[in-house]
């Protein structure tokens, strides 16, 4: 059944933004739709996958949204290793970079909750940053923060140096104590839309904060 509804929402995500792209017009302004980073990560003992969505649904307008899709999996294939974790919010621009959110999130361990939050994002040429927190209104009502920084300086022609940091910490407030988090890190070249380069990746799970940590290497793309 998990495995039903995570190609389910995986094919709508991609759907979806199949049709987000054919809407853009030719000289939509830069503020208004930001790239999709998608990045594989091949580690000591594992891989991870993620994609990430943060579009307008039509230019000019308040509504847009803001997806993610992060998968895990272990090279011997240890089930507590496996993990997907989906999100996929509605937003609305309250101001220039600040957003409500409501959607839902679903996790392959724990399953589907809705979701209710605000996020404040910044697109430039060269850099974006993402910050979202909110809490999951079912179970165990987690408050739950993500944050994303990439920044791109320029080095010569095509080339620039690529950094990316990303984490996510989850608090299960029914019993006030910690349910997952981790901090990502990327450092690497970018040649046009593609980078690459060395990445470490550190998981945390449950309230006896369960770690694994892997070293590996990167490559992602930007599709626009």
């Amino acid at each position: 059944m998990k495995k039903n509804i995570v190609g389910i929402l995986l094919f709508t995500v991609v759907i979806f933004t199949s049709n987000l792209v054919k809407a853009q017009p030719a000289e939509a302004p830069a503020q208004q739709s930001a790239p999709i980073p998608l990045e594989i990560f091949l580690g000591t003992d594992g891989w991870t996958s993620q994609l990430i969505i943060d579009k307008k649904l039509a230019a000019g307008s308040k509504f847009g949204f803001f997806g993610l899709s992060y998968l895990k999996a272990d090279y011997d294939n240890a089930e507590f290793l496996r993990e997907s974790i989906n999100l996929a919010f509605l937003k609305y621009d309250l101001f220039k970079g600040v957003s409500l959110l409501s959607g839902a999130v679903f996790n392959s361990h724990w399953g589907f909750r809705p979701y209710a939050g605000a996020q404040y994002a910044y697109h430039s040429k060269n850099f974006m940053g993402v910050i979202n927190s909110g809490f999951h209104l079912t179970e165990t009502q987690n408050f739950e923060s993500l944050a994303i920084v990439e920044y791109r300086p320029p080095i010569k022609g095509a080339w620039s140096l690529y950094t990316h940091i990303q984490g996510i910490y989850s608090q299960n407030t029914e019993i006030s104590k910690h349910d997952r988090s981790f901090l990502y890190s990327r450092l690497g070249l970018s040649y046009k839309s593609f980078s690459f380069g060395a990445a470490f990746n550190y998981d945390c799970y449950g309230p006896t904060k369960i770690e694994d940590q892997q070293w590996g290497i990167f490559i992602s793309t930007v599709l626009k």
